[in-house]
């Protein structure tokens, strides 16, 4: 649940930050007055013109234009050394880390004494309507009831299929009486009263931009559900159709079946209401099921249930290159992906990655391997390194042409056979000595991504709004099973060009206030924060990173960083919304995480996420004197979750129980979601409010024919992992908005569960992971040890001991031999290590050893967790 960005950069810094050495590069002194050519080499500033105005990069050993503030880049400070480019920007230059660059602007707003707009990063004139040629209204399928609000935006392309953004927006329309216009109609975005039920989806809504009109299908729901009934309306979430053969179901609160139906081809089913206390579920073989508790007569009878495609199932998305990267002697690299549908719900684990690549590669005659994303570019000068192929794999969602394999765009999206996502890139130059060497050992992959930020100031950010691309069934790898996403030949190709009229620097630093961090077995050691923007129909875009560590001292703060005043501070390197992407709100998104599972096995994967939307340009604050403020607190980790995936109750749980042991401390609004992923990472999300946690809700059976995705589908019939959230949503998307509760989120009245990415404004998250028991020492079969000695097992995804927020403890039993009495063992140590000491009148040739997870009853684990091991006791 962390930001992909983050994980991935890492990924590609760590693996090449040992391999770095000095090296030097060469180019124009700038500002020379009347063109007189002057020596830009140097090795310290008295070699420059001016060493007031500039200074020796030693890097490159040669002279650049030096700054202490930004009247150091004026023509009135500079005098002969002038520099062209800041007298022919309308924004000047910004002293930048003592360089002058030429300021960029990141709203319209920052232009407009001008006259004009900031498109690319720039002022310049409002582009014209008369260039856009094509058109699309997002969403382009609606789905709801007579008297609610829809909000429609429209993205707009000129000949060449690139993205035009047009000040004045669209002319709205509405084009039959089943929808009215909310407001003057105008706009880049406008909402519609849906007025009048409609017999099926209607082209309804309609925007004109330029010569360009587009369309939008609405289908009106009758606002009225008789007494003792129960409506459902079930849609994909990423294409807003509806879902024909959707089994519902409601359950009462033993999870025993009271009714049950199918949707019909409008996606919409009837049927009896829950009486009391239960729970309403949804399932679909092609899409993750949902279970929402329900608190029957007091529930709500009118229910919106998005569903998301399974994301393996198929697979597609672009390929290409960066092209026109810096040419110099430095380390080039970069990460590409996809925008996202949210920074919330979770995608597959396997999606956001990729196949990963083993890189074999020489440098200095040594031969080396590295492993990389499939997003990473990167060319080490000086070595056989150069990784210039990329790919990123986007979720189906809609397209706008037919592609290759369907007869229909409609019929496409039905199959979950396209998408249409947002490229993005972010590549530059890193100088080979800028970071220490790491000469042995292992450093932290935090510690090293933040002191790898301010080095993105030579990062620029590439973008490609509107990409379609297709997508294919996954077939399964011969040996595992497991998904394989290798053959990339339907993947569209899309280049990333770094030339400067294309690319766009991250030239805004700022500083972000971390509100206090939260804990989860210790304070969370680091917090990293992804800068983006919301492109409607598109998703997330990140546009630049920040990262900070906790770890000297060791408590609620981050840590102080050089050059800010002190700590809870995170400095932030962004570029601004451009190329297409102009007009679309800017957000942060602050994710904390603990590292404590990479040091304890029984610990899981931990973190909580600020999401701040109320940004409306960006500011240029280096020295964060007046740092960017995010409401908090940070919501707690959802501790103390367990699910009883047996039919009989045990361990303190009923029968298919999903409750917490002791109700979490998170605000009364809070909607928490459980997500069981089979191997398959086909899902099972449940969804209740935070005043349910203690009673929870017991899940009823999956309807005949529809596999149980609480277990894992191998061939023991182990679990699946679970992993738990908390979300705080608003109405607003932000943190003055009206609280909403889980029925305001079902309930079918606009703000429904398929905008859960816009209205979170706070989630945490905790990996529970699955159980399972390794055998450490001895470590193989057929090993001889001595009677009373000590074994060891490592214990993963369970908690161990005997405290209340313990789960169990291992017992070690015996086949064959004589005296073999069972053990229990608790003691867990380092990366949840277990020490059994065998007993003392234990002997015997062949004795098998099992390792088994009990709960805190004694009581083995259902479905059994165990590990063997055949020894010799002697």
């Amino acid at each position: 649940m962390n930001p992909p960005l983050r994980l991935a950069l890492c990924a590609v810094l760590l693996s090449f930050s040992s391999l770095w050495t000095a090296c030097g590069d060469a180019g124009p002194l700038p500002g020379a007055p009347d063109d007189t050519p002057l020596s830009d080499a140097c090795q310290v500033d008295q070699d420059c013109p001016d060493p007031g105005l500039f200074f020796c990069d030693t890097v490159t050993s040669t002279c650049k234009a030096a700054c202490k503030t930004q009247e150091d880049c004026t023509a009135a400070k500079r005098g002969q050394y002038r520099l062209a480019e800041c007298d022919g920007s309308a924004l000047g230059c910004r002293c930048d880390s003592n360089r002058c660059v030429v300021a960029q602007c990141s709203a319209d707003a920052e232009c407009a004494a001008a006259g004009q707009v900031c498109r690319n990063g720039g002022c310049g004139p409002a582009p014209e309507a008369s260039a856009v040629t094509a058109c699309r209204v997002t969403p382009d399928f609606v789905v709801a009831r007579a008297g609610t609000l829809a909000r429609f935006s429209v993205l707009a392309m000129d000949a060449a299929g690139r993205a035009v953004v047009v000040p004045s927006g669209a002319a709205w329309t509405a084009l039959d009486e089943s929808v009215a216009v909310e407001g003057g109609g105008t706009g880049v975005e406008s909402a519609f009263v849906l007025s009048a039920a409609t017999e099926g989806a209607r082209e309804s809504v309609r925007a004109q931009v330029g010569g360009a009109t587009c369309t939008a299908r609405v289908s009106v729901l009758g606002a009225a559900v008789a007494p003792g009934r129960l409506r459902a309306v079930v849609k994909d979430e990423l294409t807003g159709r509806p879902i024909a053969g959707a089994e519902v179901v409601v359950a009462d609160a033993a999870g025993a079946v009271t009714a049950t139906a199918t949707t019909d081809a409008s996606g919409v089913v009837t049927l009896a209401a829950p009486a009391e206390a239960g729970s309403v579920s949804v399932f679909h073989e092609d899409f993750g099921y949902l279970t929402v508790a329900h608190e029957g007569a007091a529930g709500p009878r009118d229910l919106a249930l998005p569903l998301r495609r399974n994301p393996t199932d198929r697979y597609g998305g672009y390929k290409g290159t960066f092209r026109n990267m810096p040419v110099s002697a430095d380390m080039h690299t970069g990460l590409a992906g996809l925008s996202a549908p949210d920074a919330v719900t979770d995608v597959s684990a396997s999606l956001l990655a990729g196949p990963v690549r083993e890189v074999a590669f020489t440098m200095g005659g040594q031969a080396r391997e590295a492993t990389l994303p499939a997003g990473a570019y990167v060319v080490l000068p000086g070595s056989t390194l150069a990784v210039t192929d990329v790919s990123a794999q986007g979720l189906a969602g809609v397209c706008g042409a037919a592609p290759e394999g369907s007869e229909s765009a409609e019929e496409a999206m039905a199959a979950g056979a396209c998408g249409t996502r947002t490229a993005w890139a972010l590549g530059g130059d890193i100088p080979l000595n800028a970071l220490p060497l790491l000469s042995g050992g292992t450093m932290d992959v935090g510690q090293l991504l933040a002191r790898t930020i301010p080095l993105l100031r030579t990062f620029s950010s590439s973008v490609v709004r509107d990409v379609e691309f297709r997508l294919k069934e996954t077939p399964p790898e011969p040996d595992t099973g497991v998904p394989d996403f290798r053959d990339q030949a339907h993947f569209v190709t899309v280049d990333h060009d770094f030339k400067e009229d294309q690319r766009m620097g991250l030239g805004f630093q700022f500083a972000v206030r971390v509100p206090a961090l939260p804990s989860y077995r210790g304070y969370m050691d680091s917090a990293a924060v992804m800068g983006a923007v919301r492109v409607p129909g598109r998703g997330l875009v990140p546009l630049g990173l920040g990262m900070g560590v906790n770890t000297n001292p060791a408590d609620h703060n981050t840590d102080t960083q050089a050059g800010l005043p002190g700590p809870g501070l995170v400095s932030v390197r962004m570029a601004p919304a451009h190329h297409g992407l102009e007009g679309s709100p800017y957000e942060l998104m602050i994710t904390a995480a603990s590292s404590a599972a990479s040091s304890d096995g029984t610990a899981g994967a931990a973190s909580s996420a600020l999401i701040h939307r109320t940004l409306q340009k960006l500011p240029f604050d280096p020295k964060g004197s007046t740092p960017v403020l995010v409401g908090g607190p940070f919501l707690p980790v959802p501790e103390g979750a367990r699910y009883n995936y047996n039919r009989v109750a045990g361990g303190g749980l009923e029968g298919r129980q999903l409750r917490f042991l002791g109700a979490p401390e998170l605000p009364a609004a809070t909607v928490l979601r459980a997500v069981f992923t089979n191997r398959p990472e086909r899902r099972w999300e449940v969804l209740m409010d935070v005043a349910r946690a203690g009673t929870g809700v017991r899940l009823p059976l999956p309807p005949e024919g529809f596999e149980d995705r609480t277990y894992y589908g191998d061939t023991v019939g182990s679990r699946s992992p679970m992993g738990v959230q908390a979300l705080e949503v608003r109405r607003t998307g932000t943190s003055a908005g009206a609280a909403v509760n889980l029925h305001g989120l079902v309930e079918a009245d606009g703000v429904d569960l398929e905008h859960l990415g816009e209205l979170a404004v706070a989630w945490s998250a905790l990996e529970y992971g699955r159980p399972l028991v390794t055998w450490l020492e001895p470590v193989e079969d057929g090993q001889s040890v001595a009677k009373g000695s000590k074994v060891k097992v490592r214990v993963l995804g369970f908690r161990v001991g005997s405290g209340i927020a313990d789960e169990g403890y291992v017992r070690l039993t015996f086949a064959g031999g004589t005296g073999c009495e069972p053990v229990d063992g608790y003691v867990v140590e380092g990366r949840g290590e277990v020490e059994l000491q065998l007993p003392a009148a234990c002997t015997g040739a062949g004795v098998q050893l099992n390792a088994t997870l009990v709960d805190t009853e004694g009581v083995v684990l259902s479905p059994p967790v165990t590990s063997q091991r055949t020894l010799t006791i002697h």
